[in-house]
């Protein structure tokens, strides 16, 4: 994928802005990611969907969208087109509640996307060692769970 690059004959205007460098290199990440994905029929929130429920198994909805940050209404039609997918299965906790877990093809699709997500990961990221990967994904996590406080 091409993206323009960016230049400028004067000083640059966003060299000291570290949102503005976020927001590019996000917008790169996703679009990569999206497009590895894509065969697979998964979007990035779908694929992130399954990875939580092979990693915690019979998880609720609520559950999963607390994690990821989705509100409960954007969650029932992710779920949704994943069951009719034929990628989960709902499975009664109490009452009210209901887990889902990974179907057979859910768990081969989750298989896959994993590895496409790693292979996405190593195509971006490969440079960087893995202690500056960790350096990295502990100072942005500072950013993003301080959201709300």
């Amino acid at each position: 994928m091409s993206v323009p690059k960016y230049s400028v004959t004067a000083a640059d205007p966003f060299a000291g802005l570290l949102g503005y460098h976020l927001r590019r290199a996000s917008v790169l990440v996703m679009a990569d990611l999206t497009a590895a994905l894509e065969p697979l029929g998964l979007t990035p929130t779908a694929a992130s969907v399954l990875f939580i429920i092979a990693a915690g198994g019979g998880v609720t909805q609520a559950e999963i969208g607390r994690a990821l940050g989705i509100q409960r209404a954007n969650m029932a039609p992710i779920i949704g087109h994943l069951i009719r997918q034929d990628l989960l299965e709902r499975e009664a906790v109490d009452g009210r509640s209901q887990a889902l877990r990974l179907s057979r093809a859910g768990q081969a699709t989750h298989r896959k996307a994993m590895q496409t997500t790693l292979a996405h990961e190593q195509r971006l990221f490969g440079n960087f060692t893995a202690a500056e990967r960790e350096r990295m994904i502990a100072q942005l996590r500072v950013v993003w769970e301080s959201e709300g406080k």
